[in-house]
């Protein structure tokens, strides 16, 4: 614009000299400078729509980026509302197997407990499955609704800022239209000035030839304006259009996003439900077998418990058994036997304190009730040297061992089982099952002195104490008499 008003200025001050010098100089010179502010203002209108195109590509730019911003958006947050409902139903899948499975366990550790906790824990994964599927269907829900919440908001922004992009632009270009029009005008008009001014003095003809040439000058101006604003608003329309069209593509790839989402969603919470009824159904057969189970274990039991009280009525009713025992105090020992069993046991527990002693104590009593004499420290071998605890050892015709999960570790329960096995004396074990593991004794015994190993080891249960003590007395008389 500057230099225009410098172009204008020096023909003005041109057209004065060759008016004053010559009317066809004055003439030809304002003919030349008209042509040069006509050139000017061309230029200028070029440069204000190279701006308005470059304004409105930049809004046409600014508003694609935000579509696709809120695209990217409305995509994240379904694929996170997908996870959320992955995860969630995952959770849920996890739970219910968990529970099932520790119901199966409870199931077949314990009976009545079994079936308790069975039911307690087939209701509480149903609950839970419940629980999570609800929770996991309102997610899905909230999840969704959110997502479609901020795509619908993304896209209202984005054609908001649109809008208000092609409105600045459309504004922009009026405006600097409307600059260069009135530029031209001024500009225009001070030309007619001189030019009439020029005519005056140098003749009428160069007043006629100024006065046409300014409004040639008009007219091209106008049509160059006309032009302008022409296309200005053919480029404003088409970037609105466009605009228009990539916030409709983005509205409808948002939906069809969410729609996908909602039939995953729902096909993942059909899958969840068809597992959860599958647990369930598992769930419910491991609780009926667990019934069977129980009443198997039931049956097993007393038929067990009745063979037993048959088992030692047979015994204690047997004459020939009767017979030998009353005959077995006169039997007598051996030659050079002292003791028909050493009783091999430690007295103290961690955690038991005395009891295994109380044990031993109650197997000593009962097979000297039984006629036998057997060697029984009563005074924590605190009064004897490990030379009269050998000739003990080997004095007697048998060695009962009580063991517990603590047995092995003690050096004199070792030393009298090292003792047994180089005389040659058979040893019969006793397991407080009460108290004590079978596999884990028999593991610790195995490691420690298998001589141990070569009798049937007999289970001491408080409620089958009689039924233990016969079967020892059995092989007391088996393995410790002269019979």
């Amino acid at each position: 614009m500057a230099a225009t008003k410098r172009e204008i200025t020096k023909a003005r001050v041109a057209a004065i000299v060759a008016a004053k010098m010559d009317g066809e100089e004055a003439k030809i010179a304002a003919k030349k400078e008209v042509e040069e502010a006509k050139v000017a203002a061309r230029d200028e209108v070029e440069a204000a729509m190279a701006a308005t195109k470059l304004d409105v590509k930049a809004a046409m730019v600014a508003a694609k980026m935000d579509v696709e911003e809120a695209k990217d958006a409305a995509k994240i947050d379904v694929e996170e509302a997908k996870v959320a409902a992955s995860e969630e139903i995952a959770a849920a899948m996890a739970a219910i197997k968990r529970d099932a499975k520790a119901a199966m366990v409870a199931a077949t550790n314990d009976v009545e407990e079994a079936k308790i906790a069975a039911k307690l824990d087939v209701e509480e994964a149903k609950a839970a499955a419940r629980e999570e599927i609800a929770a996991t269907r309102a997610a899905n829900k909230l999840d969704v609704k959110a997502a479609m919440v901020v795509a619908k908001n993304d896209v209202d922004e984005a054609m908001l800022a649109a809008t208000k992009d092609v409105e600045e632009a459309k504004v922009a270009a009026r405006e600097e239209v409307e600059t260069v029009m009135a530029a031209t005008k001024r500009e225009i008009t001070k030309a007619r000035v001189a030019a009439i001014v020029a005519a005056k003095m140098d003749g009428e003809e160069a007043k006629i030839a100024a006065k046409k040439d300014v409004e040639e000058a008009k007219v091209a101006a106008r049509d160059e304006v006309e032009a302008a604003m022409a296309a200005t608003k053919l480029d404003v329309k088409a970037a609105m259009v466009a605009a228009k069209m990539d916030v409709e593509e983005a509205k409808d790839a948002a939906k069809i996003d969410v729609e996908e989402a909602k039939v995953a969603a729902s096909e993942e919470i059909a899958a969840a439900m068809a597992a959860i009824k599958r647990d369930a159904k598992a769930a419910e057969e491991a609780k009926d077998a667990a019934k069977m189970e129980v009443e198997e274990a039931k049956v097993e039991v007393m038929a067990a418990t009745k063979i037993r009280e048959a088992k030692l009525a047979a015994r204690e009713d047997n004459p020939e058994r009767r017979l030998r025992r009353s005959s077995l105090a006169s039997a007598g020992l051996p030659p050079g036997k002292k003791y028909h069993y050493f009783l091999s046991h430690k007295k103290e527990h961690s955690t038991l304190g005395r009891q295994p002693e109380s044990l031993a104590m109650a197997i000593h009593d009962s097979q000297t009730l039984a006629g036998f004499v057997g060697f029984f420290d009563v005074d924590d071998l605190k009064t004897i040297t490990s030379e009269q605890l050998a000739e003990d050892v080997r004095r007697s015709c048998a060695m009962v061992v009580v063991l517990h999960d603590e047995t092995c570790a003690s050096s004199w329960c070792q030393f009298e089982w090292k003792a047994a096995e180089l005389a040659g004396i058979p040893v019969l074990c006793i397991i407080d099952a009460n108290h004590a593991c079978r596999t884990t004794v028999l593991e610790q015994v195995k490691q420690c002195n298998p001589h141990l190993m070569v009798n049937q080891w007999i289970s001491y249960i408080d409620s089958y104490r009689h039924d233990a003590s016969s079967q020892i007395t059995d092989w007391l008389h088996e393995h410790a008499t002269q019979s």
